[in-house]
């Protein structure tokens, strides 16, 4: 007699010893989250290390699991590691995510691990600077998973200008270079998406530094209301134009924007672009029947 399907709690709740083992045995500089995506605003239910992030139980999905989760069931790709996030404070991590797909490869929930790097940023700035590297070359961001429209491209890590001049001797440059510490940040900061059968490379190397702090892909917030605000701060600035000189194409398109993103799967969502937008909430969801048609 085959054993009866599982309950989605079942499910889900089966990683959460996953959360504290995985937060000793990586240390206190690693957070790992474990959300439940059939309640996106409040998502997290379990949480090793939360003073990174400063989120907690009950705290909802970050922006790109709102954009994976409209977008992640027609990939069907298992995992994303090695993008940035930036949390409350502004402290830099390279985040994965594995996503957790039930038996009939319905994506149900995330597994994030996020390691703040922000010091090993510091010092490879340090050291590229000692090094004599002034110039960081501007590459356009490989777009994993059909383009994700997030806050822009992420730039690569600043190589070494062969061309610039040095107070350090070329053998002692090709040594920093190829040093562990250089490697291990290196590699730390190449985004990967992994496909059924293969990984790839997401993006060249992202470089924060204080000069050009770049752009990020995942924003760490804390609560649902940070996140509608800051979604919608984000499409009113692609728009470029401010909400009382819109014209009704304009608002459709902002609609549209926000559909994409997932901004509609939180709750709150309606009442919120209602009111950034200067309509009333039945117009929302005529606009939102028009985009989905």
């Amino acid at each position: 007699m085959d054993p009866s399907p599982r309950t989605h709690a079942e499910f889900i709740n089966q990683y959460i010893p996953l959360v504290d083992f995985l937060g000793q045995a990586m240390g206190p500089n690693v957070e790992i989250v474990l959300h439940d995506l059939d309640i996106p605003d409040k998502s997290i239910i379990a949480i090793s290390n939360s003073h990174i992030s400063g989120r907690q139980i009950g705290g909802p999905v970050t922006d790109f699991a709102l954009w994976f989760m409209k977008q992640g069931d027609a990939t069907h790709v298992p995992m994303m590691t090695g993008y940035r996030a930036v949390n409350s404070e502004g402290r830099v991590c390279r985040s994965s995510s594995y996503f957790l797909r039930d038996e009939n490869n319905v994506m149900r929930g995330m597994l994030c691990i996020n390691v703040d790097v922000s010091d090993l940023i510091q010092i490879r700035n340090l050291t590229s600077k000692m090094i004599g590297n002034t110039e960081t070359t501007a590459h356009e961001k490989t777009q994993a998973f059909g383009g994700y429209p997030g806050p822009g491209a992420i730039p690569p890590n600043p190589g070494i200008d062969e061309k610039s001049e040095s107070f350090f001797p070329s053998d002692i440059q090709t040594f920093i270079q190829q040093s562990s510490i250089a490697q291990t940040i290196a590699e730390m900061s190449s985004p990967k998406v992994q496909t059924s059968n293969m990984v790839e490379d997401a993006s060249t190397d992202f470089s924060p530094t204080d000069e050009d702090q770049g752009e990020v892909v995942e924003s760490l917030g804390s609560n649902v209301q940070h996140l509608l605000e800051s979604m919608l701060d984000k499409t009113i600035a692609e728009q470029g134009i401010s909400p009382e000189r819109m014209q009704r194409e304009e608002r459709v398109e902002a609609i549209r924007s926000l559909e994409d993103a997932g901004f509609f799967l939180l709750k709150g969502g309606i009442a919120a672009a209602a009111k950034r937008l200067e309509v009333s909430e039945p117009t929302i969801y005529r606009y939102l029947v028009e985009v989905r048609n």
